[in-house]
């Protein structure tokens, strides 16, 4: 038998990996849809892949798992408001985010975000509640400097290295 859904969202407890933002355009309306995520990986080195996990109730689910190609911005520490932003619903988050649109495939991309990533959408696995979305990368786009935004214990925060901690 599973265990029980509270004693599984301790598991929230693990640090997620960056917190990025999964963004496509609608295929009906060609608005921009997006959603936060702190499920994204990479996947594999050749073909170069990544994936997201994505909630089936949410309200960019059908528009990100039948589109063709999606951008992901891993999101700086500064960018908080951002990620909090894009994790409710609703077309507000798109209104008050300024995108900037990707060289290569033409995707949706938060601004100023640490790093870009634009991919054709490759599989979707529905899993449980989850589907995950697998993306073939075909471009990157990087900027140095900035720490990036890690989610914790349902808190966004930031990346500390050791040798700055005290022992």
């Amino acid at each position: 038998m599973p265990v029980s859904g509270d004693l599984y969202k301790q598991l929230g407890r693990n640090a997620a990996g960056p917190v990025c933002i999964a963004a496509a355009y609608d295929r009906a309306t060609g608005a921009v849809v997006g959603l936060t995520a702190s499920s994204f990986v990479t996947l594999s080195f050749d073909p170069p892949m990544v994936m997201f996990a994505i909630q089936q109730h949410a309200d960019s689910y059908a528009s990100i798992v039948s589109s063709k190609a999606f951008g992901v911005s891993l999101l700086g520490r500064k960018q908080s408001r951002i990620a909090s932003l894009f994790a409710t619903k609703g077309r507000d988050k798109i209104e008050r985010t300024p995108f900037s649109v990707g060289g290569t495939l033409q995707v949706p991309l938060i601004r100023d975000s640490l790093a870009e990533i634009e991919c054709l959408t490759s599989q979707v696995f529905v899993s449980g509640d989850h589907a995950i979305v697998v993306g073939l990368v075909e471009a990157v786009r990087t900027r140095s400097g900035g720490d990036p935004l890690l989610y914790f214990d349902g808190q966004f925060g930031s990346f500390a290295r050791l040798s700055q901690v005290d022992s």
